[in-house]
């Protein structure tokens, strides 16, 4: 399945579910499933929801930028799960190489959970990867997250071996996979 790269969205499945590439103008819907990302998974992200909380409108905009944010939507234009492809490193200490993308903040709202949401998501995500010119996909999944794990099994990621500390439990540990694009 291709993706509008232009932002505008496209019918992805008959139930009118489809792809939208999120820009500045979706800073309302990219704030809002972040938000309640944070608040109804807390362990599966490494920014908890204090700290964006009290963000401007420009400092959602701002977050938009720089990172490929994908958003599933229904009939209506309601966001119903979202994926970010980051393309550069986001911290110094972890590297990207330049033939890989790194999967961030995959969430998809509780209602739809089940119905094939987070598939058509990373079906964008590995097409989008393949535009930008890369191969690899990587992230990082919490240890306690067997539902995402699954998904990611079923789609072909494996783990690889890596393995960092979770941010605010001692008890957890985030787990990379990676998959060929």
């Amino acid at each position: 399945m291709a993706i509008d790269t232009s932002g505008c969205g496209m019918t992805g499945r008959p139930d009118g579910i489809r792809l939208h590439r999120v820009g500045e103008e979706d800073w309302r819907s990219h704030r809002d499933l972040r938000l309640q990302m944070l608040l109804d998974t807390p362990d599966a992200f490494w920014t908890a929801y204090d700290d964006v909380a009290d963000r401007t409108e420009a400092d959602w905009r701002q977050a938009v930028r720089g990172v490929a944010h994908l958003q599933a939507r229904d009939a209506v234009g309601t966001a119903l799960g979202t994926v970010g492809i980051l393309a550069e490193a986001y911290a110094a200490d972890i590297p990207l190489a330049e033939d890989e993308v790194n999967l961030i903040a995959m969430y998809v709202v509780p209602h739809a959970r089940g119905q094939g949401i987070g598939r058509l998501l990373l079906t964008g995500a590995t097409e989008l990867t393949r535009r930008l010119g890369r191969r690899r996909i990587v992230l990082e999944v919490t240890s306690s997250n067997a539902a995402a794990i699954g998904l990611y099994e079923r789609l072909g990621f494996g783990f690889t071996g890596r393995s960092t500390p979770h941010p605010r439990r001692a008890d957890l540990a985030e787990r990379e996979m990676e998959l060929r694009a």
